[in-house]
């Protein structure tokens, strides 16, 4: 492992690059980015302590993003070599139980390993559920009041524009946006997952942030808890106009 500095809008590596390398950031930023058509949408800022790429390597998957240097940033680099080395050597088999473990994890029915995650409000002890605008955007389509949610599942995604297929299922809200596009026409859905109430991105391209974590196929998982009180859902990007305020009320 070395110490290596990036200056200030460097690319450190590019949405489909073989992924040959982890990284720690020791100072600076990192910039988290995804192409969504002609325009790249940022996704996250990472900062000092954490650590990027290293699912790529456990998964034997190219980049699923694109990652710069937001400001001069020192990164600790762990080679390809170097992981596989010390997860190898007198544990061969510890890369692949690491694999093995990646997929699973990013199975919705992984969702609750060892107790360490909040498994989410129980279906039967809800009350009400309403879908409230988190921006203008959204207020403006959908009211300040927001919708009620009475039946499960419930779909979100945007209306087709021409040229595009219609989808396969009906979804229960489609909005109005405009390019580019942050919003899939089916982006998310809000659901009774075994009797806990779990909100699911539908295989979008830029993913959704629930409650500051972002779920995508690109990522750990697609599905993420939800909790009683007031859930915060972005559509795409950091800077989408696209974003709701899911309150759960419970009995």
């Amino acid at each position: 492992m070395k110490e290596v500095p990036y200056p200030a809008g460097t690319v450190i590596y590019r949405e489909g690059d073989a992924s040959n390398a982890a990284f720690v950031i020791v100072d600076g930023e990192v910039a988290v980015e995804r192409a969504a058509g002609e325009t790249t949408v940022p996704l996250a800022v990472l900062r000092a302590g954490q650590i990027f790429g290293e699912v790529g390597i456990i998964r034997n998957r190219a980049r699923s993003t694109t990652t710069r240097a937001r400001t001069d940033t020192t990164l600790i680099v762990i080679t390809r070599a170097d992981f596989d080395a010390a997860f190898g050597g007198e544990n061969p088999m510890a890369l692949n139980i690491l694999r093995m473990l990646c997929e699973r994890l990013s199975d919705v029915t992984q969702r609750v390993y060892e107790g360490e995650i909040h498994a989410g409000v129980a279906v039967a002890g809800v009350s009400e559920i309403k879908l409230l605008p988190g921006t203008p955007a959204v207020e403006s389509q959908i009211g300040r009041d927001g919708i009620v949610i009475d039946r499960l599942p419930f779909r979100v995604g945007r209306r087709a524009v021409a040229g595009e297929p219609p989808s396969k299922t009906q979804a229960e809200l489609l909005l109005l946006t405009t390019k580019p596009y942050e919003m899939a026409p089916m982006h998310f859905v809000i659901e009774d997952d075994h009797g806990r109430l779990t909100l699911r991105d539908l295989g979008s391209v830029l993913g959704t942030l629930v409650n500051g974590t972002r779920i995508a196929p690109f990522e750990g998982s697609d599905s993420a808890p939800l909790k009683l009180g007031v859930n915060q859902i972005l559509v795409g990007g950091l800077d989408s106009s696209i974003s709701f305020n899911l309150v759960i009320e419970g009995r």
